[in-house]
């Protein structure tokens, strides 16, 4: 009679570790799993990260001179999604191209919360309406980072390699 610890009859071979951890490269700073790139390009992390950088650089600028996510940061979110795309690991580029619109929701919070009004109602509230308005607005700038990395990452997938 076996126990629920034991194994099963006939299935006695030993469980194969995936990759042993001294084989694994040793960063203390990143936890695991957490790698943004290697020499072959970006992860799909990697790829989030960059767009969210570059599009939060814009996204300050923006704000800091003017009312609302603008030309700057439409810009720079743009030039975020498209060299995601180009330099994201292949096995990654299906992330890069449903990436755009959710980091686009991510950084239209942020840039709500950076140029907070003094608009009357509750918290959730007046960042709920901040988000519909940025997408409203936003859209077109939507439209042509998810065409960039769409396009990119259809050449890139034919091709078959990294341009």
């Amino acid at each position: 009679m076996s126990s629920w610890t034991s194994p099963p009859p006939g299935r006695d071979e030993p469980v194969r570790a995936q990759r042993p951890l001294e084989d694994a490269p040793h960063h203390p700073h990143l936890p695991a799993g957490a790698h943004v790139g290697d020499r072959r390009g970006l992860t799909a992390a990697g790829a989030v990260t960059l767009v969210i950088a570059l599009g939060f650089l814009g996204a300050f600028i923006d704000v800091n001179t003017g009312r609302g996510l603008r030309t700057v940061f439409a810009l720079c979110f743009v030039l975020g999604s498209a060299l995601a795309a180009l330099l994201v690991h292949r096995e990654d580029l299906r992330a890069v191209i449903v990436m755009p619109p959710l980091t686009y929701c991510v950084l239209a919070l942020i840039g709500a919360g950076i140029g907070q009004t003094q608009a009357a109602g509750s918290w959730i509230k007046t960042q709920g309406l901040e988000l519909v308005s940025a997408l409203i607005t936003g859209a077109p700038v939507l439209y042509a980072a998810t065409g960039a990395a769409l396009a990119i990452a259809l050449v890139r997938a034919r091709r078959g390699r990294r341009l």
